[in-house]
C-alpha cells in the first residue's frame, strides 16, 4: 500500500508529537550526565511508544518510520545538530524498523516493540560508532560546533566499549516497554481486528 496524502499530513503531526518528546526526554536525562545522553533515546522510546503504536494503527503502510526519521533527521539539520554517521545510523534503523513491522498494516506489538527498538538504537548508535571508531574526529567536530572539550571527553567514555554496548541494549528495551506501554493506554481507543 502506498502512502496517501492523508497518511503523510497525519505523519508529520505525529513526527511534531514525537520531536517534543525527543526534547523533553533529551531535557529530563540529561540530568545524568554523558552516559544518560548516551541512552537518551531509549527515553525517547520510553515516552513515545503511543506515537509509534498510533503510527501503525492509523498509518499502516511501508516506509512511514524512514520517513518519520527523515523528517526527524531534518529537523535537527536546521537546527545545526545534524551529524552524518547519526544520520546514516537512524536511517539504517529506520529502514529495518519498516521491513519488520510495515509491511502489513496490523504488525503485532511485538513487532511494533522490536521496530521501535531498532529505531532507538538507531538514534543511539549515532553516538557511540564514533566514538567507538573515530573518536577524535567526533570530538573535533563538536567542539567547532561549540561543545566544551571536558565535555566531549566525558560523552567518548561514556559511550566506548562497554558502556556503549550497555546504552545500546538499555535503548533498545527501553523503547520495548514504551510500544508495550503505548498499547496499554491505547488499546481501548483502537480498533483492532
Amino acid at each position: 500500500m502506498r502512502l496517501k496524502m492523508k497518511d503523510f499530513v497525519l505523519l508529520a503531526l505525529l513526527t511534531a508529537l514525537y520531536i517534543i518528546v525527543y526534547f523533553v526526554s533529551m531535557m529530563l536525562i540529561s540530568l545524568m550526565g554523558p552516559f544518560g545522553h548516551a541512552i537518551s533515546p531509549g527515553i525517547c522510546g520510553l515516552l513515545s511508544g503511543a506515537i509509534l503504536i498510533f503510527i501503525s494503527r492509523k498509518i499502516g503502510k511501508m516506509w512511514q518510520f524512514t520517513l518519520m526519521e527523515l523528517i526527524i533527521m531534518g529537523v535537527f539539520a536546521l537546527m545545526g545538530a545534524g551529524y552524518l554517521p547519526w544520520f546514516i545510523t537512524s536511517m539504517v534503523g529506520a529502514v529495518l524498523a519498516d521491513v519488520i513491522a510495515s509491511t502489513s498494516n496490523k504488525p503485532s506489538v511485538l513487532k511494533v516493540a522490536i521496530a521501535s527498538g531498532l529505531i532507538h538504537v538507531g538514534n543511539a548508535l549515532g553516538g557511540i560508532i564514533p566514538a567507538c571508531f573515530f573518536a577524535e574526529q567526533y570530538m573535533n567536530e563538536w567542539i567547532a560546533r561549540g561543545q566544551k572539550p571536558d565535555q566531549m571527553l566525558e560523552m567518548v567514555k561514556a559511550t566506548q566499549g562497554t558502556m556503549g554496548i550497555l546504552a545500546t541494549i538499555i535503548a533498545f528495551i527501553l523503547s520495548v516497554i514504551g510500544v508495550y506501554i503505548g498499547y496499554s493506554i491505547l488499546k481501548g481507543h483502537l480498533k483492532e481486528d
